[in-house]
């Protein structure tokens, strides 16, 4: 039987949500899911099952190799680039995550930060606009790194064996 993820590249954003069955939502581009788990443990459950790697395996990978120790992205596949950025820290462990694949830029009005993603949606937001700006730009040289560095990696071994 095959499975198919509730986390897949077309999440717009998971946020919190104050409701008493469920503690987090993914929006998707075509209607909304909700969790009765937090957004990390739902983002790692889905790493385990569906990649056999975990949140904390890839924070120490961000940690190691690109040197980021606070409110990293979690990248889920770079392949599709489909990876998670926070943009806010949550002591709970439920923060509201953007997925970049499905991004297209922030823009701030009235004060409030505006979250403009691929299907034209836009959502209306308290956070920071130059910490989410500071925070897609990381994100973004992540993915970009973590990309060279797997190509690399298969070249150098490629080369090896042939």
């Amino acid at each position: 039987m095959l499975t198919v993820p509730e986390l897949t590249p077309q999440v717009l954003y998971i946020e919190p949500v104050v409701h008493p069955e469920y503690l987090c939502r993914a929006v998707h581009t075509d209607g909304v899911i909700y969790c009765r788990k937090t957004s990390e443990r739902w983002i790692d459950e889905t790493l385990v099952y569906f990649y056999s790697s975990s949140i904390k395996v890839r924070r120490q990978n961000v940690k190691l190799i690109h040197n980021i120790h606070k409110l990293q992205p979690i990248i889920i596949d770079e392949k599709y680039q489909f990876v998670f950025f926070p943009l806010e820290s949550c002591k709970y462990k439920n923060p509201f995550f953007v997925n970049l694949r499905q991004l297209i830029d922030f823009k701030l009005v009235d004060g409030k930060l505006i979250i403009i993603f691929i299907d034209g949606r836009e959502v209306e937001t308290d956070f920071d606009y130059q910490f989410s700006r500071k925070q897609y730009e990381k994100t973004l040289f992540i993915l970009d790194r973590t990309v060279k560095h797997q190509n690399a990696l298969r070249k150098y071994y490629s080369d090896r064996e042939g």
